[in-house]
């Protein structure tokens, strides 16, 4: 019995011993080292994130305070609650939606003379009676001025001295 009591005092002392040896010293210091490094980084980090994500300087100096007074928590919390776009994305996302309403709006075609809006198959304007395009004399659809050739019937289009000829012809038929 007496055998075992000095066998558990020399583990003690041993392991007494390895706790107080340099090596240990060292690692427990580069341990500290390494944590100290790793919740000053996360700091940086959360600086660095939270600029190209917000635009707001007090939100950005809590979310780094957060991360500095709460070590590796504080990080996580901004990581969780952090906006999810970065700032240059937002922009561009805003641009490309600007860019496509203004495509929208040049698509749709105005009356020269009034400037409202009018559809593509309007012969003439509703608002002042502009007249916008000419019909074709075969199958009535909207042509543009410098057409030679209907794209819808295929008829060639007439000059404007002989375009008004047959109107008056069948205007006379019908009066």
């Amino acid at each position: 019995m007496h055998w075992i009591i000095l066998q558990a005092s020399s583990s003690a002392d041993g392991a007494q011993s390895f706790f107080d040896s340099p090596w240990w010293n060292f690692a427990t210091l580069m341990t500290k080292a390494v944590l100290v490094a790793l919740w000053l980084a996360l700091g940086v980090w959360t600086y660095k994130d939270a600029r190209r994500r917000m635009t707001d300087s007090l939100m950005i100096a809590i979310s780094v305070a957060t991360a500095l007074v709460f070590p590796y928590v504080g990080a996580l919390f901004y990581m969780i609650l952090r906006p999810p776009e970065y700032l240059e994305d937002v922009i561009e996302r805003d641009l490309e939606i600007r860019a496509k309403e203004q495509e929208l709006v040049d698509a749709v075609d105005l009356c020269p003379a009034c400037r409202q809006p009018v559809r593509g198959d309007f012969l003439i304007c509703p608002k002042c009676r502009r007249r916008l395009k000419t019909a074709c004399h075969k199958c009535g659809k909207p042509l543009e001025s410098g057409w030679k050739i209907c794209p819808y019937c295929e008829a060639e289009m007439r000059s404007p001295a002989t375009a008004s000829a047959p109107l008056a012809a069948e205007d006379e038929l019908f009066a």
